[in-house]
C-alpha cells in the first residue's frame, strides 16, 4: 500500500493514529487471517466504525479487516498488544504514536495487580473443575 493512499485515508476520515497488529506483524498469516488495525480517532470524528472496516477493506485490497478503535476504555492488554507488539503505519504528527505507547504502559503496569487476582481466580476455579472430573 502507498503512503501517500494511506495519509490521504487518514486524514479524510480524521484517524490521528493507525497501527497494524496481529498475525500479519507477527509474521504467522494463515489463509485466513484477517488485518488486525488499530485507530485512534480525533475528538470531532463521527463516523462508524462498519463506514471504516467498509473504507479500510478497500484500502487492504479487499482483506477481512478487524478493527480497534482505540479510546480511554480499550483494555490495558490490547492497547499494551498494540502498541509493543504492532507497526506504526500512520501518525497524525510526530511522537504521537510515542506518547500513546507511554499511556499504554502505564495502564498495563497499574492493572497488573488486577490482572494477578484474575489469574489466581482463574488457576482455582480450572482446579476446582479438574478435580470434579
Amino acid at each position: 500500500m502507498e503512503d501517500k493512499k494511506l495519509k490521504s485515508f487518514c486524514k479524510k476520515n480524521n484517524i490521528e493514529l493507525l497501527v497494524l497488529f496481529g498475525s500479519y506483524v507477527s509474521g504467522k498469516v494463515q489463509p485466513e487471517s484477517d488485518i488486525d488495525i488499530a485507530i485512534k480517532l480525533k475528538r470531532s470524528s463521527e463516523i462508524s466504525k462498519l463506514d471504516l472496516i467498509y473504507k479500510l477493506d478497500d484500502l487492504f485490497n479487499g482483506k477481512n479487516i478487524d478493527l480497534v478503535n482505540l479510546t480511554k476504555d480499550t483494555d490495558p492488554l490490547l492497547l499494551y498488544e498494540v502498541f509493543f507488539s504492532g507497526k506504526l503505519l500512520y501518525e497524525e504528527y510526530s511522537g504521537l504514536f510515542g506518547k500513546e505507547k507511554l499511556k499504554a504502559w502505564k495502564l498495563y503496569i497499574d492493572s497488573e495487580k488486577f490482572r494477578a487476582v484474575q489469574r489466581k481466580y482463574l488457576k482455582e476455579f480450572v482446579e476446582r473443575v479438574y478435580n470434579v472430573l
